[in-house]
Order: C-alpha cells, then sequence, then structure tokens
C-alpha cells in the first residue's frame, strides 16, 4: 500500500511526453470525460448528448453493432462531434438487448454463441473466438462507424475484452498502426505506476494511449435517489498528464429498467456528472477531447516529423 501511495504521489508532479507533446505544461493534469455504451439504448443516449451539449464531459464512445447505433450516430453527426468506438465483442444483456456482430455469423461464426448473439462474457470470446475473426469484426465496427458519417478519434473496449487473452491484447495494442487511430487502454485494473508505465511503453512504440485511464463502476456502491460522492476525490488523484475517465450514464424510463440491469449506477453517473458542484471540484484540472491525440497518430503513421520523437 505504500508503495501505491508513493507512486500516486510522484506521478502527480511528473511530466507526460505526451501532454507536453499535446501543448500542456509538465504538471498539467488534463481530463478527458468519455461517456461509454452510446448506441445501446436510447435512453443511454440521451443522457450521453446532454452531458456533451451542456459542456459537462468532453467525449463519448459509441457501439457499432447496438440497437440504436445509426440514431446515435445521427445524433454526433448533427453535432460535428468527433467521438470513440467501443469496441464491442460481447453481450451481456443476451435476450434483454439481442445484438449480434456487424458480421454475419457466416463470416465470423467464432464470435458467435449458440443463440445467435455475442459472447456473454470476455471468458467465453478468450476460449471461442478465432484472433483472425475478431479482427475482422473490429475493423468491420470501424467501417460501420465511418460509413455513418462519423469523425473517429479514438478507440476502447467494451468489457475491456483484450484483457481476456494475449492474443486480444496485441490485436487490440496493434490497432493505432493498422487504423492510424489511438486506443485507450483501460489498465485500472492496475497499480497507477504500473498503468502509466505501460501506456509509455507503447506510447513509444508508436500506439497512442492516454497516460491513465479511471473508471467508477461498481454497481453495489450505488443507491436510487442517494448522491453519489465517489467522484468528488478523484480530481484530487490524476496524474499529470493526460488521463480518462468512463462513466456509464443514462436517463430513466421504463424501457431502460425493463433492459439494463445497473440502471440504477448509470443513473447515479449522469445526476454526478450533470451537478454544476462537482464541475466546481475540478476546476484545476484541464479538459480536453481526442482530436490532436488522433492527429498526432496519424502524423506516426505516415512518418511525418512530429513532437513525440
Amino acid at each position: 500500500m505504500l508503495a501505491v501511495a508513493t507512486a500516486l504521489l510522484a506521478s502527480s508532479v511528473v511530466a507526460s511526453d505526451l501532454s507536453i507533446c499535446l501543448g500542456f505544461k509538465p504538471d498539467d493534469k488534463v481530463l478527458v470525460v468519455n461517456a461509454d455504451d452510446v448506441g445501446m439504448h436510447p435512453d443511454l443516449d440521451r443522457a450521453a448528448f446532454a452531458l456533451i451539449d451542456g459542456k459537462k464531459i468532453q467525449s463519448l464512445s459509441l457501439m457499432p453493432p447496438t440497437p440504436n447505433f445509426k440514431q446515435a450516430a445521427q445524433m454526433a453527426v448533427a453535432r460535428k462531434l468527433p467521438v470513440g468506438v467501443h469496441l464491442t465483442l460481447t453481450n451481456e444483456w443476451q435476450a434483454a438487448q439481442p445484438w449480434g456482430a456487424v458480421l454475419p455469423q457466416s463470416e465470423v461464426p467464432s464470435l458467435y454463441n449458440p443463440q445467435g448473439r455475442l459472447w456473454a462474457t470476455t471468458q467465453e470470446v478468450a476460449r471461442h473466438a478465432k484472433p483472425e475473426e475478431a479482427k475482422k469484426e473490429l475493423l468491420a465496427q470501424i467501417a460501420r462507424a465511418r460509413a455513418a458519417g462519423l469523425t473517429i478519434t479514438h478507440l476502447d473496449a467494451h468489457m475491456v475484452f483484450w484483457g481476456a487473452s494475449p492474443e486480444l491484447l496485441w490485436l487490440y495494442v496493434g490497432l493505432p498502426a493498422e487504423t492510424g487511430i489511438p486506443v485507450v487502454m483501460q489498465g485500472n485494473f492496475m497499480p497507477l505506476d504500473k498503468q502509466m508505465a505501460a501506456a509509455r511503453e507503447l506510447q513509444g512504440g508508436g500506439a497512442l494511449t492516454p497516460d491513465a485511464f479511471f473508471m467508477q463502476y461498481k454497481p453495489a456502491q450505488r443507491h436510487e435517489g442517494k448522491r453519489y460522492a465517489g467522484y468528488d476525490g478523484l480530481f484530487a488523484q490524476l496524474p499529470a498528464g493526460i488521463s480518462h475517465l468512463a462513466i456509464h450514464p443514462a436517463r430513466d424510463s421504463a424501457s431502460a429498467r425493463a433492459a439494463i440491469a445497473d440502471l440504477t449506477l448509470r443513473l447515479s453517473d449522469f445526476e454526478a456528472w450533470n451537478d454544476a458542484n462537482l464541475g466546481k471540484l475540478g476546476q484545476g484540472v484541464k479538459r480536453t477531447d481526442y482530436r490532436a491525440l488522433k492527429a498526432l497518430q496519424e502524423k506516426i503513421n505516415t512518418g511525418d516529423e512530429h513532437c513525440l520523437k
């Protein structure tokens, strides 16, 4: 515990080469608050875009296989909003929201379970999915997002599927070189110092990713009608550099209650980030989106001169 605390304190004042390259000062704490799971359900989309419109968050990520993707993409395009693609190889809701892959089962049979949906867990994906079929599907999801007119600035992984096997990890970290789009390494299961060291190793190898990732996804800690205070201390924990915070906001409805088992957490996330008082707590933290990181990834891929060398 002492070693982790020491790493946290040290990392808060250590400059990030990436953030300096993007024009920030060495001790700047820079945060992207990103709403995940957009396209899954209309009430998730309604919440995410309300936070975007209110300038409470900076970005969101859409899921190309999901039922409301087309409508959510239209909402982003209408706003000229650059977005992430929430790459999806699982369907944790199964019958409640029965989506499969973007590609038909005939093209990527190993990604489908016997019910004709994506596998429910990342462990099942690791057991059954052929890496070449997983790659084909991920590229098809990116292609679907582009075909919808979206400007894609980053990629992230639904349910952190890349953590389920070495093959999926290597597939995921290879996407920046293949697509020209940075990835978000959702490494909050690691101590912060190790997470940041892994990020810098990827950055040094030409695969851009934020310096740190944060997420507060513990449904048991959320209670309907009670303010969630867990984010209040987040800003003090941020290290110098570029940090990504994933949130899962939703608005309430009978349809959402029927389809989304963790709705209480999602309602709580919306209320927390829609609260002006939370924004005041983070006044010393700079905010950004992924446009500059995406432009830098493109320079790296084309061999142009860039500031990260």
